[in-house]
Parts: structure tokens; sequence; C-alpha cells
């Protein structure tokens, strides 16, 4: 019986004709079909087999994968270059035939970053001849009825290095380090002033330039860049940030930008204000800039030689201006927060940018959600992602034409409507420009779905239409498992340049592993069929932690789906392996338990068989040739048919058994932990033998072959005559 449905009884799956019509946003929108050969990619034809077989470099490819955290082992734990190579090794001498870690839009589109050259605070009343350059903090404070109480800031930047001639956008970001005066929030203006010729050594209240008293004034010489909003007031400790774009671009010729750091003035008698961190600080104020014309493909040929140098095979998760369901600060380019349309409703019917704060470092200080159907920003993340792939085919060729890279993630659970599981979210603001298509659809939960269709064909098409196109994949966040759906749908209707899509489990659960490769599975919020149409069901991470992972990844295989292993190590609780003494700066890595043994084991098994693997559906999922016995290590399933030849499986101290029919005269078997084979009624019928010809040995019980093969040896069964479908 066969895993798969062929195209026409996919269509009638379906339920529509191939004609049918559907409402789209993007009406430019087409699916784009590779014009280069093909790195890697899906076959769906069935005309080789029975199922989807993925291929890489023309050849089926079995696919077992681990999550490495470079980005985190980089910027969270600081580790070397060569410590995060070893990492691929181990995962590779693991078995793992497919290492998976993030790129971020940032890595390749690098922004540039100055600390203040200079900066000071000036302050009146008592204070008005004094001079605060030594000081760590500025202040910037407001009291009406008491001009001691109020203050300015004065910031410098010098880019003079900056080489780039276009600056698309700039940002200036202050650190608060304490909370606000009086606990009480309230919002500032940054003005841009021409005149540069101010030394914090000298400034006081009585010479500072552009201001009189408490107000920024001037003569054609001053701009309000920006003011803080009042949906991100100053008042705890944190970093604030603000747009200075227009100022950078229009009035810095000499590339150097001063500014001045004003309280936004109230009526109030309250001291407002807060002290900011200044430039001789541990977090000095900085500025950013930004420009679409800033590439660095360094750290993509970092990752492609630590791949290389462990001869495994690499996919790069795209985290873009969405990557779990956000839009960070430190993944994207601040140019492309110059995009950011989509908004929510208070309650009170005020509509703010769907953002929250104060996330670790690591993950960033702003967290938005970009508007998926801005196609100017669509049209900025394709270009990006194309031209990385364009690279990545220039290393390819000048590296020895290894295909390191085999596929694109080009969405990790990508929302639109919240973020991060409500943090953020609400009604979605319908922005007029980007949202005329609306009207188009039965309901906002269609037209959200074709949204995320959109977005992340967009981007698959950026890895078809590129000089390296190889399989693209997309993480589906949990509870929007109707993606897969209407994927398939779409193939079925136009195309899509989407080859499959998986999900995040998360479980520890052997039986929904084994399910979720072939039948309608309730995992993550929804009953799906992930092996619907022509989709290949991947489990996309599923955490390292569990202390049974080796069958849940067995589980899996068996039931006809691959796996993701999340992760291989970083700070958070899914590690499979973990440093050998972290506080000592030793990151070696080391299982994080004994169960890590059994993986690696099973994983090399598993790897001796891959052709098999690839390309043979298993048992669990209909198939004959293919078979896996006490498929979930609990003592059922033990005997199966094999080319007309009933097998008992028996194991000694538990294990997984596997058998596969290579050919008609061949059947090979083996097992993850010692175990006897009892094969009826054929010994004057075959022979039993090693992979390299040599006899095996084995014992006779009638006509039963009754064979002990211990944990991961491989057994060649040749059959001799027709009656089991074969003949020498």
């Amino acid at each position: 019986m066969k895993i798969r449905h062929t195209l026409a009884k996919l269509a009638a799956w379906a339920g529509l004709a191939t004609a049918t019509s559907y409402p789209v946003i993007d009406s430019n929108l087409a699916i784009s079909i590779a014009t280069n050969p093909n790195i890697s990619y899906v076959d769906i034809s069935l005309s080789h087999y029975n199922k989807p077989v993925l291929y890489v470099g023309g050849s089926p490819f079995f696919y077992n994968g681990i999550q490495i955290r470079s980005d985190n082992l980089r910027q969270v734990w600081d580790m070397t270059p060569e410590e995060i190579g070893q990492t691929y090794q181990v995962a590779a001498d693991a078995g793992f035939t497919v290492a998976n870690t993030q790129l971020y839009w940032l890595d390749v589109q690098p922004d540039s970053a100055y600390a203040a050259s200079e900066s000071t605070y000036i302050q009146g009343g008592s204070s008005a001849s004094a001079n605060f350059a030594q000081s760590v903090n500025d202040e910037i404070s407001y009291q009406s009825d008491n001009i001691t109480a109020q203050s300015l800031t004065y910031l410098k930047f010098d880019f003079n290095n900056y080489t780039l001639d276009q600056i698309d956008a700039a940002k200036v970001r202050i650190y608060v380090p304490a909370v606000a005066n009086n606990n009480q929030p309230f919002t500032a203006n940054l003005y841009g002033i021409s005149n540069n010729t101010w030394s914090a050594g000298t400034l006081t209240w009585n010479n500072a330039p552009n201001h009189n008293g408490i107000n920024v004034t001037g003569s054609g010489d001053y701009w309000l860049a920006s003011s803080s909003p009042s949906w991100d007031p100053i008042l705890s400790v944190s970093y604030y940030d603000f747009d200075a774009s227009d100022f950078i671009i229009n009035h810095c010729p000499d590339k150097i930008a001063s500014f001045i750091l004003q309280p936004q003035v109230n009526l109030t008698s309250l001291v407002n204000g807060a002290s900011v961190a200044g430039a001789l600080s541990a977090k000095p104020p900085s500025l950013v800039l930004s420009s679409t014309a800033s590439w660095d493909y360094s750290y993509v040929d970092t990752m492609l030689g630590w791949a290389e140098g462990a001869d495994i095979k690499l996919e790069l998760l795209w985290f873009g201006s969405d990557s779990s369901g956000t839009t960070m600060d430190t993944r994207v380019p601040y140019f492309v927060y110059r995009h950011i349309l989509v908004e929510k409703v208070q309650t009170d019917g005020t509509v703010v940018p769907m953002m929250v704060k104060n996330h670790g470092a690591a993950y960033g200080v702003y967290w938005y959600l970009s508007d998926k159907n801005d196609l100017s920003l669509r049209a900025l993340e394709k270009t990006a992602l194309k031209n990385v792939m364009n690279h990545i085919a220039e290393y390819n060729h000048a590296n020895g034409n290894k295909k390191t890279i085999v596929g694109i993630d080009v969405s990790n659970e990508g929302l639109v409507d919240e973020i991060q599981a409500g943090t953020g979210g609400g009604t979605i603001y319908e922005n007029p420009v980007t949202w005329s298509a609306r009207p188009l659809f039965s309901s906002e939960a269609a037209f959200v779905q074709r949204t995320m269709w959109e977005f992340q064909v967009n981007l698959a098409n950026a890895v078809k239409e590129s000089k390296y196109p190889v399989w693209t994949r997309s993480n589906i966040n949990k509870g929007l498992s109707v993606q897969i759906t209407y994927n398939e749908l779409m193939r079925q209707n136009g195309g899509t340049s989407v080859d499959f899509g998986g999900l995040d489990p998360y479980i520890n659960n052997a039986t929904l592993l084994w399910q979720f490769g072939h039948n309608q599975v309730a995992i993550g919020g929804t009953n799906v069929n992930w092996a619907m149409g022509s989709n290949v069901p991947m489990i996309m991470e599923n955490g390292g932690e569990y202390t049974n992972s080796e069958w849940l990844i067995l589980a899996t295989v068996a039931g006809g789906g691959y796996y993701n292993v999340y992760d291989f190590m970083d700070q958070e609780s899914y590690n499979m392996w973990v440093p050998a003494n972290r506080a000592a700066g030793n990151y070696t890595p080391v299982p994080a338990g004994s169960f890590v043994a059994g993986i690696i084991s099973t994983n090399n098994l598993l790897k001796s068989l891959s052709s098999d693997l690839a390309t043979k559906v298993p048992n669990g999922a209909g198939g004959t040739d293919l078979v896996f016995f006490n498929t979930l290590n609990d003592g059922n399933n033990l005997t199966n048919t094999l080319s007309s030849v009933p097998i008992t499986y028996t194991p000694t101290t538990g294990g997984v058994g596997i058998g596969i029919v290579q050919s008609k005269e061949v059947i090979v078997l083996t097992t993850t932990r010692d175990a006897y084979f009892t094969l009826t009624g054929i010994a004057s019928h075959a022979s039993v033998q090693y992979a390299n010809g040599h006899p095996y040995h084995y014992n006779i019980t009638g006509q039963d072959i009754i064979i002990e093969i211990l944990q991961n040896t491989i057994v060649h069964i040749r059959l001799k005559n027709s009656h089991h479908n074969g003949t020498v």
C-alpha cells in the first residue's frame, strides 16, 4: 500500500479542480521554478519511489538533524569560532546528517554602531557654571519652579570611518541605568544641532549652544530628530531608541553628529527626568547607521567552514523580518524598522505598534511584528535572502563544490496577529495601504492564512531564483497547522515554492511521533495529517533533553517522518550536550546524560542504512520493504514479514529491529540492541552473511533460521528460490 496519493488523488483530496482560483493579496506574486541546477530538492513525482524523497547532489538523502544555536554560542556565551566549530564535529560524530542553524538578516546586512565620542550634561540654577564632563552618567530633568532641577544632555558622535555612501536609517540608543525620578514615566525629545564645536570638557549651562533654559533654540541650526513615543515612556532601567534618520541623512555632511536630549516639558511641579549612561560609562550612547547597501558574508562563510570541517550538511534557518513571531532588533537591520506598519488597537481605542520590550541582551530590546503585507518590505527581504544564496553559490564553486548547504527554513514560527503567545497581540489594526485586499476574503482568518503563505512563498522564491536552489521549508507555529493544508491546496492550484512544512511538538510521546509521519494526529493544537498531499512530514524541533530521545527518533522514522533535535548545546534547557565546565570557560561539549550514548549508536546505525531509509516507505506508514520491529520499544510489533518470510524479533535488553528488502534476493536485518531474529521456514532456501559476503553464524531449528545479531551489526539474508520471491 502506498503512503501517498497520486497527484490525481490529491486533487480529489483537495475537493477542487486545479483551475479553481483563490483571492490573492499580491497579484504580481508568482511561483518561481529553479533555472539553475538544483543542489537539493524534493522529488514528489512518485515515479521512482512511493513517497516524496529528499535529494542532495542528485542522490536520495536521509535526513536526521540537530539544531546548533551558533548565534547563542557566540552572543550569549562568547565562544570562539574554534569552540563553536567543535560542536559541529561532535554532532557529525554522533551520526546526525544535518545541522541547522540561524542566519540573521542583520548578519548579512550589518548596521554600523558608534559609541558617543563625547557626552555631558548641563544644569541650571546654582550649577549653571558647573561642568559635568567627568560624570559617568548624564542627566535630563525638569521642574517648573526650580531651575537647578533642570538639565539637558549633549551627545556627539564621530562616524568618519563609515565608508558606505548610502545611509537609509539611523537611530540613537541611550541606556537609562536607574528608574526615572520619583518613579514617574516621561517622554523626551532628541534634537540634532549643526554646532559641533562644543567640547564636553568646557560645556556649562551658561555657555552651551542651542538652548534657552530648558528649551532648545537656534536659528535654522537645530532640528527635532524624534521624540520618545507615548507607548514607550522613559521609566524603567532599559535601553531607549530615538530615530535620527532624517537628521543624519540631511544635516551631517562632515560625519559628525551632535544632539541635545531634552525631557518633554510639562506644567507639574514634580521632577521629571532620569539619569542617562554617558560616554564614560560601560553602556555609552550609540549611533546606529543602517544601509541597504551594507553586505557582509563573512559569517556565512564561517558557518560553511564549520560544517565542511565536520563533513556534515547544513541547513540555514532564515531569521529575517519575522523569527518566532517577532521582528527583533538584534536580528534585522535598523532600516527594516522603517517598514513596521502592523499595529494593534488598545481597549481605549488608541493605536500603537505591536511591540514588547526589555528582553535579554542576546534577544534584543525592541520586538515588533512587521507587516507581512508591506510589499516594499517583502522586496527588501527577498533581495537579502537571494543575495545570500548567490554568495553561497560562489563559495560552493570556489571551495570544491561540496554542496554543504542543503536547505533553507524560510520562516520560523511566523505570526501575523500576536507577539510571543499573547505578550503583544490584540485586535489587528487594518492598515488601509497594506490591507486593501482584505474585503476579497471571507474572514480575517482566511486573509491571515493567505498573508502567511505569500510571505513564505516570497522568501522561497528568493531561494529558487538564486544560483544555489535548495529545498525550502517552513517551521509552522503551533496552532497554525492549517498553513500546511493551504500550502498543499496551493500546490494543486497554481503551485508553491515552499517544499514542505513541519512542527515543533516538544513532546516525548513516541506513539504520537510515530503517527506524525503518516496519520492525522493532535499535535500543536490541531488535528492535521502532516503527510497530506506531497508534504514531507518533518519534526522541525523536539527537545534534546528527553532521556528517551533515541526511541523518539526511531519512532518518527518508523512512522514515515524525519526528526530534528533542539538543540545541541546553549543556555536554554533543551540541551543534548552541555559544556564541560562553563564556569571555568571550558565549552568542550559533553553528553547531558547517559542516554546520549544510545542516540549516538542508533544515529550511526541509521546513517549506514541511509539510502534505504531515504527511499523506502516504512511499515508504519503502509510500506512493506522497510520494517521496524518493536517500533516503540514496548514489547509489541515483534513479528513482521519481509519478502514473504515471517520474521520474529526477540530483543534481549530492549531495542528496535530493522528489516529491509534490498532486492528480490536480499533481506537486510539489524538491531539497535543485541537480539535474536527467527526466520520461519527458509532454512533450505537462504544463506546468512555479513555485508562483505563473509558467512555469519546462525542456528537452524527445523526449517527456521535463528540468528543472534549483535547491536548495530548488519546481516544479509540471501534467498535462493522463487518460493521466496527470489532466484539465484
